[in-house]
């Protein structure tokens, strides 16, 4: 598949971006325009890593299958359970 549509989509999200940012220079960009911009960055993100699979497998469809993203082992493990068995938690002096 062509990566033209792609690279179209882009420019023009660029040309808006660049329009809408302009305004804002100048005082004139209300909060829907702040609202498009956020959703100008988020599509561009997308269309640039459509770019990025189509160039590495050209037969690569447009939406990737949907995969859950695996736990996140950086927020740490689960806290340990109490071991009620061993008195470890308890209020009572171990033997």
């Amino acid at each position: 598949m062509s990566e033209r549509p792609i690279l179209d989509r882009i420019d023009d999200l660029v040309d808006e971006e660049h329009r809408l940012w302009s305004e804002a220079s100048q005082g004139e960009l209300d909060d829907e325009g702040h609202r498009r911009l956020e959703a100008i960055r988020g599509e561009l993100d997308r269309c640039w890593q459509l770019l990025r699979q189509r160039r590495v497998n050209p037969d690569a469809p447009d939406e990737k299958p949907s995969v859950p993203f695996p736990p996140n082992d950086l927020e740490g493990p689960e806290p340990e359970p109490p071991h009620l068995e061993h008195g470890v938690h308890d209020d009572v002096p171990n033997p």
